[in-house]
């Protein structure tokens, strides 16, 4: 087995039931929220190479596949996939792919459908939904002859794409495992929660993301669709005005509920983690109460953290306890 003997007391001492508990003076939610993001903002790189791998309507996805010297096909596979306005480079997203490629396992970060660096490699655009690209990357590295096991790791809006795509029918080539850290299980009612006055800051910060993003696939496919934005925009409106008619659906609120993964969890078959705080200021948390989620899978409410926070102790010298919830769930199930 790959796991040192470090790894495997981690896996030993890992317990769900655990509570995080903030740093003194950093409880409230959106120090959490603000502080998680910009801390360590771009943490250094670990050993990967550029791999595109095609999807669907002729488009491409540019991924970073990072390959211990000691992987061989049948060994872990884990695949992680960034949230809204991120990309390969997200700072949780190299976080937790480095300490995973560090246990032996074979990581892909991908960057989402014209997301990132790989944005003149389709002329459509990613959106909570698009569950094929997933399928498409775990096709793309899985061994035919000598299978791996695959684990999905999601934040944000990408919890909420592996979330789906784990609960939907079809060959999920190997996938082993699921992890969720904050993820929009139910996008209508987010879209109205981020919509608040005091979430304008996050509103607005994902806008501009999002406006560039699609200014610049213009000018890498001037045949596109003109783009028309009103002047009081809104993640609601932006969904209304250009993800739902790009992607083939009738209006924001059909996209909300197809591609909200709250209506798949129930299907999910493999072992499965989703994390979220109670106080994150804009995934709503009814919905997790809510939820009618089989046996293997395990939902941890916590009551702080913020969106992807989780700023405090780890209990190991670390100060990213979400991230080692994760990571250790994950050396739980290898």
């Amino acid at each position: 087995m790959y796991l040192d003997k470090k790894n495997e007391l981690a896996k030993a001492s890992f317990s769900l039931k655990d509570e995080f508990r903030p740093f003194s003076l950093i409880g409230n939610r959106h120090l959490q929220t603000l502080l998680g993001s910009l801390t360590d903002k771009t943490p250094p790189e670990f050993p990967s190479k550029e791999v595109i791998v095609p999807v669907s309507d002729g488009d491409s996805i540019l991924v970073l596949d990072s390959k211990p010297i000691s992987w061989i096909p049948g060994k872990p596979i884990a695949i992680l996939v960034h949230g809204l306005s991120g990309s390969h480079r997200s700072s949780h997203v190299v976080r937790v792919g480095d300490r995973l490629y560090r246990r032996g396992c074979r990581v892909i970060r991908i960057n989402q459908r014209g997301a990132g660096p790989g944005l003149h490699l389709a002329r459509l655009s990613y959106h909570a939904g698009r569950s094929d690209d997933i399928r498409k990357v775990m096709e793309f590295f899985q061994n035919v002859v000598d299978p791996s096991p695959i684990f999905l790791l999601g934040f944000s809006l990408g919890g909420n794409l592996i979330l789906k795509t784990a609960g939907e029918p079809g060959d999920l080539h190997g996938l082993a495992g699921v992890a969720a850290m904050g993820p929009p299980i139910n996008l209508m009612q987010c879209s109205e929660l981020i919509g608040k006055q005091e979430n304008r800051i996050y509103e607005s910060h994902f806008l501009y993301y999002l406006i560039q993003e699609a200014k610049k696939r213009q000018r890498y496919f001037p045949d596109l669709p003109p783009l028309k934005f009103p002047s009081n925009m809104s993640i609601r409106l932006f969904d209304e005005y250009y993800t739902a008619p790009r992607a083939g659906f009738d209006c924001a609120e059909h996209y909300y509920e197809e591609c909200s993964s709250e209506r798949f969890i129930k299907n999910i078959n493999v072992p499965t983690l989703i994390l979220t705080s109670r106080d994150d200021p804009f995934i709503s948390v009814g919905p997790f109460e809510k939820l009618d989620a089989p046996d293997c899978v395990t939902i941890s409410i916590q009551k702080q953290g913020g969106h992807l926070g989780f700023l405090g102790s780890d209990g190991r010298g670390g100060i990213r306890w979400g991230e080692s919830k994760l990571v250790q769930w994950i050396d739980q199930h290898l």
